[in-house]
């Protein structure tokens, strides 16, 4: 089989690849695929031909189906809108803020709720054990709520409500696995204590806060594009 395929690996378009490259790259369900003929990229799981890839002992394909599938069309792979992001939207900082505000209201008002005033009210200094006890609390706090929402949602009451979910940074896959959700949201809830992590949102161009940095994920638009 002479044919090329085009493939988006880790969010960038790459190739072209043989038939026998692509069998020993990996390639996993939902990669991105293009070859010539094709109007334009679909996952490589819907791609008949490809199944060779997936299956230890696949039937080979007929010479009358290859006839069909290769018929004449562009040169060159159409371009892969949003490739950086899966297909995906990247969501504003502004939807991103919102979010944010959204969740943290989420998480006072049942404390608010139970403890009344004191929640907001306090005479402790601002030290750095004190900092800290904020961390290691947000860090709970963070974890509870994460091993809730990502399982049911792949991602947190903030970005439900506004329309945004999270994926991975390195395959573009959904973040919704407890440990995912336990292991963002703890980590958010501790660099929260600290501003700095999530202001660095302001500045970035993929509009990641630092802990995104940290655990190499995106927060994107709930729909793909197209």
């Amino acid at each position: 089989m002479n044919q090329q395929f085009y493939i988006v690996l880790n969010g960038q378009q790459t190739g072209p690849f043989t038939f026998e490259q692509l069998k020993g790259m990996n390639l996993k369900p939902d990669t991105m695929v293009w070859y010539e003929g094709q109007a334009n990229w679909s996952r490589a799981d819907q791609i008949p031909i490809l199944i060779e890839v997936f299956n230890a002992h696949p039937s080979s394909p007929s010479p009358d189906s290859n006839r069909q599938t290769f018929q004449t069309g562009p040169s060159n792979p159409p371009p892969m809108m949003n490739s950086k992001y899966f297909g995906y939207t990247l969501a504003g900082k502004q939807d991103r803020f919102f979010a944010y505000l959204l969740q943290t209201l989420i998480i006072l008002l049942p404390l608010f709720l139970i403890f009344g005033e004191e929640v907001f009210n306090s005479d402790e200094e601002f030290t750095l054990v004190s900092f800290v006890d904020d961390a290691i609390y947000g860090a709970i706090v963070g974890a509870i709520f994460g091993a809730i929402c990502y399982p049911i949602w792949g991602r947190n009451l903030g970005h439900r409500i506004i329309g945004l979910k999270v994926i991975s940074a390195a395959d573009g896959s959904n973040y919704n696995q407890i440990s995912q959700g336990v292991v963002r949201e703890a980590i958010k809830g501790a660099f929260s204590a600290f501003f700095i992590p999530a202001m660095w949102l302001l500045w970035d161009d993929d509009n990641q806060t630092l802990y995104d940095k940290v655990i190499k994920t995106y927060v994107v638009k709930d729909q793909k594009v197209g």
